[in-house]
Parts: C-alpha cells; structure tokens; sequence
C-alpha cells in the first residue's frame, strides 16, 4: 500500500473510533438524564404526599367555628391547586422521558388525581396500579405484600370508577371493592385477624360513604351491615374500641339516613355494653361517667396515605358480596 493509502485507513480507523466513542457517550448521556428524570419522579411523587397528608381531619360539628370552616376550606383549596402541579408535572415528565413508573408510584399519582377530582388523570394510574399488583410473584413481592398491594390498588381503582360515574362505573366500583373483600380474606392467616376485620370494615365503610354519595340508600344500609357483623366477634378492647368508633362515626356522621337504619341491633346493644365496661374497668384511660366520643372521621374520597408504603422491587424488574 502507498502511503497515501495508509494515511486514508488510519483517517477510517480514527473515525470509526471515534464515532464508537461518541454513541459510547450519548448512551451514558442518555442513562444519566434517564436517571436525573427518575430521581425528579420520586421526588415530585414525595411532593404529592407531603402536601395530602396536610390534610389531616381538624375539628368538626360543634368543636369547629365558621372561622375554623373559612380556614380549612383554604387549606385544601391551596392542597388542591398544588397537587394538581405535581401531577401535571409528573405526568409531563413522564411522557417526555418515557418513565415507566412502578406500582407505587402509579397508585400515589392515581389517589392524588381521585382526590382533586380529575377523573381523567386517574384513570390510566389505578388500572396500572392493578395490572402492577397482579403480578406480585414476579416482582419479589411476598404473599402477604403482594396482597396488600392487590387490594389498595382495587380500592383506588374503585373510588376512581364511583367519582367518574359513567354507566356502567358503579357496578365496576361495586366489583372492585367485592374483590378486594376477598383478597383480605384469602389474606387473614399472612395478616392476623384483627387487621384483616380492620381492613374489611374500612372496605365496607369506604363503599358506603360512595353509596351515599350516590343516594343509593339500601345499599348504604346493607354495606354498613356487613361492617357491624364483621365487629361483633373481636375481643381486644383497643381493637374493638377503634373498628367500633370507626363504625358509630360513620353512621352519626351523616344526616340523609337514620343511624337506627345503619346500625344492627346486635351492633348497638354490644356497642354500649362494651362502652360501659370502659366507664368502670380498673385503670380505664376513659374517664369515668364519660362516653368515649365517635372521633374517628367518616371515609374520605381518598385513599389513606397512611398505607402507603413502597413495596420495593429487585432492580431491573419491570355492596355485601353480591
């Protein structure tokens, strides 16, 4: 070869060397950004959360004054407008980065669309957080994990269907919740009996809360039922004090249907007979000649941010029954 000759295949090898280098460095580029993107993700998720937990039940009925009323209707109102950022800048980065957001994230982003009333947004969130639950195995969740997961995600997706109200919504909302039921119950040996009564008398109550919303009063009446009966066997006071005052609360919360319409007979007749127990049981925290008050507040249209935790992943890993 002359030397011109080797002068032109040290040129080809130099370029191609170089161009290998450069995709080299746009793919690291790439994975950098992609990074940057995900970490913006969770933290626009940790913004989410922060901003619904500060809207914690203040006082109510005669506890609360106008003033009181001006200054919590204010705060969620600023909540509101803040989450709504959050989510359209979630969604935003999630389409221009091509995110792929886990279950957790998908259920935070669907609870927080359900709560500021933007149906829309929602909708895609929770029925990905349901497709995500329903591979639990896949993902290195445990049995209970996976379960727990399973259910929140029906619960979000079912309040999402009952606050959208098209057609066929309520009888979905109605299926979403009856197979969570199950879910919990499939559950108790992995969750324990007093957390699975727990869960199924808030499912209960969740359900009626929308029920009620909708007027649908005989279902109201048959959910509210169901979340007495399921009360009736605990024995530990602390648990049954606070699955009782979560029902009772629920009841006398409302003022479209009798609480003697909500309230079984067995419910209330154990009801007050536990209550009276607490008035004169030695070294009682309630004082005695007081009735513990029904504190607990009525299930909210979002999901309680109390339960929602990360269930994390290996890397890399993608009315009654009726």
């Amino acid at each position: 070869m002359s030397s011109s000759d080797w002068v032109a295949l040290g040129g080809l090898i130099v370029s191609c060397f170089a161009f290998a280098v450069s995709l080299v460095a746009y793919r690291l580029q790439q994975r950098t950004a992609r990074s940057d993107s995900e970490k913006e993700l969770s933290d626009q998720i940790a913004a989410i959360q922060s901003q619904l937990s500060e809207l914690a039940p203040g006082p109510s009925g005669s506890e609360s004054s106008e003033a009181d009323t001006i200054a919590a209707l204010a705060k969620t109102s600023n909540v509101n407008a803040a989450v709504q950022t959050a989510l359209l800048r979630a969604g935003s980065l999630i389409e221009s980065a091509g995110l792929d957001p886990d279950w957790y994230q998908n259920l935070v982003l669907a609870t927080a669309a359900v709560w500021i009333g933007d149906p829309v947004t929602a909708g895609p969130y929770a029925q990905n957080a349901v497709t995500l639950a329903r591979q639990p195995a896949d993902r290195g969740w445990s049995a209970e994990a996976g379960s727990i997961a399973q259910m929140m995600s029906l619960r979000v997706r079912a309040m999402f269907y009952f606050n959208r109200g098209w057609p066929d919504d309520v009888q979905a909302a109605r299926d979403d919740f009856r197979e969570a039921r199950q879910i919990v119950q499939r559950s108790q040996q992995g969750l324990g009996p007093y957390i699975t009564v727990g869960q199924l008398v808030e499912l209960y109550l969740r359900e009626a809360d929308f029920e009620l919303r909708a007027g649908h009063w005989a279902e109201v009446e048959a959910l509210t039922a169901e979340a007495c009966r399921e009360w009736l066997p605990v024995k530990a006071p602390a648990v049954r004090q606070f699955i009782g005052t979560m029902i009772a609360s629920f009841a006398g919360s409302q003022r479209l249907i009798p609480v003697s319409k909500l309230l079984t007979s067995d419910f209330v007749a154990a009801w007050e007979q536990f209550q009276r127990e607490l008035r004169i049981a030695p070294g009682s925290a309630v004082p005695q000649g007081a009735v513990p008050q029904a504190a607990a507040p009525a299930p909210a249209a979002h999901a309680d941010l109390s339960m929602l935790h990360p269930i994390r992943t290996p890397s890399g890993s993608a009315g009654p029954d009726r």
